[in-house]
């Protein structure tokens, strides 16, 4: 990534996901999915003008009132006047992977908002990265229906794109907050294709168990026999359900059965009951974190 070797050229160099303005000190400056500032007195006129060459403006323009609205709520510093806050509002964001023209971009969009309500409105931030905001009681989608909008958009674009399908949220001064927590666990690089709150929180909670011995201890445990972590990550995605995991794991039930009897002999903790498996899941993402943060 160029900002990596920026970084040591200027030092002074601010990086933030969220886009920064230029204010008559610096010169901002956007490489997906990063925007920076940098300020004048680092820079020659030779470098300055080289750095526009190499890097898109990063702040994009509206016509659109309703779109400027959500841009300064969503990405702005300053407050922003709301008029009714009675109204709940999911954010689904998208991130798209393959190169493509404008025209194809254009053609992409407009199918992909047909398949939202009518009210709906999509906006790009950058090339590759937007969102679609919708009114709570208009919404057409759930996580399912958005998986297969994603992959017939694939199949008639020949374009690749991860979602990431945000909570109802109520518009008022917190939505900002709300929305750069949900961006931050947003990750372009997950092969799943429509990544949810739900889906992602858990690995988030996992990092910040890092510093619990307890977990620590589990990990050491995972270790020692890597049969463990499928098991776990099974029996967690069917609901506890032992039928559901065996059959899922090619297992007879008597002997998933077993497994979970000799968890509990050497670890004190049930994989039977829901609060011990939550915590063995938890363990497991953490380790799958640690793992990941080193590739």
């Amino acid at each position: 990534m160029h900002i990596k070797i920026l970084k040591n050229r200027y030092p002074n160099i601010i990086v933030s996901k969220n886009p920064i303005k230029s204010t008559t000190d610096t010169i901002s400056f956007f490489e997906e999915p990063y925007y920076f500032t940098i300020p004048k007195s680092n820079l020659s006129e030779e470098e300055a003008t080289l750095l526009h060459t190499l890097f898109p403006e990063p702040l994009p323009t509206f016509t659109k009132e309703s779109t400027q609205f959500w841009f300064d709520l969503l990405f702005g510093n300053e407050e922003v006047a709301i008029t009714n806050e009675k109204e709940t509002y999911r954010i689904t964001q998208f991130h798209i992977k393959t190169t493509m023209t404008k025209s194809l971009l254009q053609e992409w969009q407009k199918a992909l908002l047909s398949f939202f309500s009518p009210d709906a409105e999509l906006i790009m931030f950058s090339a590759n990265y937007g969102v679609i905001i919708e009114k709570s009681t208009g919404s057409l989608l759930g996580e399912e229906e958005l998986i297969a909008v994603a992959g017939t958009l694939e199949n008639d674009f020949y374009i690749q794109s991860t979602f990431f399908m945000g909570l109802f949220h109520p518009l008022n001064d917190k939505l900002r907050g709300l929305f750069a927590e949900e961006r931050a666990i947003f990750n372009y690089n997950n092969r799943e294709v429509v990544q949810t709150v739900a889906s992602e929180s858990l690995k988030v909670i996992a990092i910040r168990m890092k510093e619990s011995l307890i977990t620590n201890e589990l990990n050491s445990f995972f270790h020692q026999d890597d049969t463990w972590i499928p098991l776990i990550h099974t029996l967690f995605k069917n609901q506890g359900n032992i039928s559901l995991t065996a059959k899922e794991l090619f297992m007879h039930r008597n002997t998933i059965q077993y497994r979970l009897d000799k968890f509990y002999e050497q670890t004190n903790l049930s994989l039977r009951k829901m609060d011990g498996l939550l915590l063995a899941y938890l363990a497991t993402l953490q380790s799958n974190t640690k793992n990941n943060s080193h590739e």
